[in-house]
């Protein structure tokens, strides 16, 4: 497979002194992010690696992903590269990722990497099955985790997910074990309707002195929709971990070599809100 010799390179959204970082619900993607977060369903390209890594073999596709996000509650700053393929014979996937993190809560400055691989495999056209494995180095978390999804797809328009996070959890609050699972419908071609949910366990470590929980509960939803050469994406959600509301929406530029792609969130309610701003550029290599 050519995945294999490529060399990817990526960043999570990690906020500082709270959770979140490698389960999707800090940083779900660029696409995602602008459907609120929810994309488990239907994890193609990147969002596989970062959401659901069984979503890697649902379409036959070789995807080179540059990605930047900025979040204005502790100034971070995330960028992220990564390249997936599903274009083998048997649509065997596979992804290469590495993260890089950077962010000044208070003024002080933190840096955090991350690097991984997935591999996904269809059964059939019905069931989808993926593992990602990752190697984390951050101040408060250093070690080897995995996550493990499955993709139903039952009929040609309804997808249904269930994932779990960080399942060998090294056990910092940089990687959080969680479960989450998500429905996409299509009703029609080119649009997606999306809800997910994700449970998520509270670490109690140096950077959650005073957390008192034991578990967060996040839900989210949102469509896209997909015209030849634009795509146009709404959602929202909560944030069970701030305590904040929000909305979410972007957009797609596409090409038939690529697409470059912008989402914006905006928490509406709660304390410390914020606002997150993500960009990407697709490369679209043709199949062999």
């Amino acid at each position: 497979m050519r995945i294999m010799a490529a060399t990817a390179s990526l960043a999570l959204a990690l906020w500082p002194g709270a959770l979140a970082w490698a389960d999707g619900t800090a940083l779900p993607g660029t696409r995602p992010l602008g459907t609120g977060g929810a994309m488990r369903a239907a994890a193609t390209g990147d969002a596989g690696p970062m959401l659901n890594p069984s979503g890697i073999s649902l379409v036959r596709a070789y995807t080179a992903e540059g990605a930047y996000q900025y979040g204005s509650r502790d100034s971070t700053h995330d960028a992220r590269v990564s390249v997936v393929d599903s274009t083998s014979g048997l649509n065997l996937g596979g992804a290469l990722f590495y993260d890089f993190h950077a962010a000044s809560p208070g003024g002080v400055s933190q840096t955090g990497h991350l690097v991984g691989g997935s591999l996904s495999f269809p059964l059939g056209d019905l069931l989808f099955i993926g593992v990602t494995g990752k190697y984390l180095h951050y101040s408060t978390t250093k070690g080897f985790t995995v996550d493990a999804g499955l993709t139903l797809r039952p009929v040609q328009f309804l997808s249904l997910a269930a994932v779990g996070y960080n399942l060998t959890n090294p056990g910092g609050s940089a990687a959080p074990q969680a479960v989450g699972g998500g429905a996409c419908l299509s009703p029609v071609p080119g649009l997606l309707l999306l809800v997910d949910s994700v449970l998520e366990r509270i670490s109690k470590d140096a950077a959650n002195p005073q957390e008192t929980r034991s578990s967060v509960y996040y839900v989210m939803g949102g469509g896209e929709y997909q015209a030849k050469t634009m795509a146009a994406r709404l959602g929202g959600g909560r944030d069970g971990l701030h305590q904040n509301d929000y909305l979410s929406g972007g957009f797609s530029f596409v090409s038939g070599i690529g697409a470059l792609d912008a989402s914006l969130r905006q928490d509406i309610s709660g304390g410390r809100k914020g606002t997150f701003v993500g960009v990407s550029l697709r490369l679209f290599v043709p199949a062999p």
